[in-house]
């Protein structure tokens, strides 16, 4: 996401609130590039300690742990078939009147003879063994009626519609669907007006991410050919743009402007393309119904960018139920993130002209209006009416793109990714590392990243530049490019994503899959730091970017 350029507001000279003190170090620190990658690094360290000190508390919170949502009957309601506190059931064999009445009438006939007492007891008898056939039989059609998924409720009738799954799976399905959202906000951005909008600038970057998902691909393949985990070859292809973002921001002049936005979008390209192998390659048993009704979804929210729809709280609203249909027909719910990204509007209402001469309309009437100058603006109506103004005028200058984006990033950076770090960096590690890097996956996981993305990404770089087809950025060394390659080894948060699902049955290889993109991932972040630390610092002047594209402009 890009960084807002720091302009004074209104309460720049200020002095500051209480509320403002207290909140002034989070809002410092949540402004540094850094900020998302050390959560992310803190709530990994979390995970780490916490699973190897009480993995069962650990794995009850996370993967025991069943959340649930239900459609269901009201099972208070006394009309959905349940017994009559004073029905027959009141007399049944078995109940303590039935009972009573046995011993009532043993009181009455106490000149019975001896085997009518034995008949009398026998009756007694027969009768607490037909009750406890017909409780048990009353529990059985009860859990017939009312068990689904893994548990019991204590339903009158099954549920309507019913999901549930362990915290985790929530967490790595939906929650991670709104990450994947601000991953596709970025990509179509990025498309649109930022570096990958002209082909000339967009060329180094497209050939570095290619060269950065086959060469770590090959590489694990050449260790797990033939093998059980030959699945997972698409675990180091990803990298993390949060910690790999966050290293350059701390390695501060050294790194030159046009480095780091070259290694943005190559991260960009690269969840571009973990999606697409997401989608196509671990995806089984598709639903074509569940797969037309989300096409049908995407349809109407095409329909409505195509005329011009720009409440943002209409997109989200379908996108829930297009995650439901995206998640029961196969294909990996947190695609549905990704198109729902694909259809918000990327086209301004206004133009900066038409911005500035009706900001300034509404400052002038703000200005002159006959008030005091010095009352607070809640005590003029006029004042308000120009501010609301100002306010719609901001609006309309973005685009719904941006301002979803710019909305749910600080969330996806510093709520969802570290919930996501602490649900799933929780591995025990029994044995020395050594051994548990042993497995044919982690060695190419290891070796994917901190060997074959460098190589890749530099190699194929190298290859753009004899072809003629692309140039370094201005400020750029071959050194540069190579510590940021490495960097790009750091693959942590669609690495575990991607490990998730091609390690979905086996709980061993998904442990060591894990425990290698921690140790690749650190391993990469320290030689792309080494590397960069050494280059010469070439501070330069941020490049020109494009502006949003306007209504009524052309779209090319």
């Amino acid at each position: 996401m890009a960084h807002d350029h720091d302009i004074p507001t209104a309460k720049y000279d200020l002095h500051p609130e209480p509320g403002e003190r207290l909140a002034r170090p989070f809002q410092r620190f949540a402004s540094l590039s850094s900020a998302g990658g050390i959560v992310l690094l803190l709530m990994t360290a979390i995970a780490m300690i916490w699973a190897n000190t009480d993995y069962d508390s650990y794995k009850e919170i996370f993967n025991d742990t069943e959340i649930r949502i239900t459609v269901a009957d009201n099972p208070h309601d006394t009309h959905s078939g349940g017994h009559d506190e004073h029905g027959d059931d009141a007399h049944a064999p078995g109940s303590d009147d039935h009972i009573d009445d046995h011993a009532d009438d043993h009181d009455d006939h106490d000149d019975h003879s001896e085997s009518e007492l034995e008949e009398t007891a026998e009756d007694v008898v027969e009768s607490i063994e037909q009750a406890a056939d017909d409780i048990s039989m009353i529990e059985t059609d009860h859990a017939e009626a009312s068990t689904y998924g893994d548990g019991w409720h204590p339903l009158p009738n099954e549920p309507h519609w019913y999901q549930g799954l362990s915290m985790v799976h929530w967490i790595n399905d939906l929650l991670m669907a709104v990450f994947f959202l601000v991953v596709g906000l970025e990509i179509k951005r990025e498309v649109l007006v930022g570096e990958l909008a002209s082909p000339k600038r967009a060329a180094l970057p497209i050939f570095g991410a290619l060269g950065g998902m086959i060469g770590p691909a090959l590489i694990f393949v050449a260790f797990n050919f033939g093998k059980e985990t030959i699945g997972g070859w698409g675990i180091p292809m990803a990298t993390d743009i949060a910690f790999a973002v966050g290293i350059l921001a701390m390695l501060g002049s050294r790194v030159p402007l046009s480095l780091k936005v070259f290694l943005t979008s190559l991260a960009i390209v690269d969840d571009l393309g973990a999606l697409v192998v997401i989608a196509v390659f671990y995806t089984d048993n598709l639903d074509l119904a569940y797969l037309g009704y989300a096409g049908s979804v995407v349809a109407l929210l095409m329909f409505m960018n195509i005329i011009r729809v720009r409440w943002i709280i209409l997109y989200l609203v379908a996108g829930l139920p297009l995650w439901y249909f995206v998640y029961m027909s196969g294909v990996h719910a947190t695609i549905a993130g990704v198109m729902l990204a694909m259809t918000i509007p990327a086209h301004a209402r206004v133009n900066a002209v038409r911005f500035s001469y009706a900001t300034r309309k509404a400052l002038e009437v703000f200005e002159n209006a006959h008030d005091d100058p010095n009352h607070d603006v809640k005590q003029s109506t006029i004042r308000r009416a120009a501010v609301n103004a100002i306010i719609e005028n901001g609006k309309l200058v973005l685009t719904p793109l941006h301002r979803m984006e710019h909305a749910i990033h600080p969330w996806a950076a510093f709520v969802i990714i570290p919930i996501f770090a602490l649900a799933n960096a929780g591995i025990p590690v029994q044995g020395g590392v050594m051994e548990n890097l042993g497995d044919p996956a982690a060695i190419g996981i290891v070796l994917g990243l901190f060997v074959g993305k460098p190589l890749g990404i530099v190699g194929l770089c190298w290859l753009a530049c004899i072809m003629g087809i692309a140039s370094l950025p201005r400020g750029v060394s071959w050194r540069h490019l190579f510590g940021a390659a490495w960097l790009g080894g750091i693959g942590f948060t669609m690495a575990i994503f991607i490990a998730n699902l091609a390690f979905a049955n086996s709980t061993a290889h998904l442990e060591h899959a894990k425990l290698a993109i921690l140790v690749a991932s650190a391993l990469s972040a320290v030689g792309g730091a080494t590397v960069l630390l050494i280059c010469k610092p070439k501070p330069e002047p941020e490049p020109e970017q494009m502006g949003p594209l306007v209504d009524g402009e052309d779209d090319e």
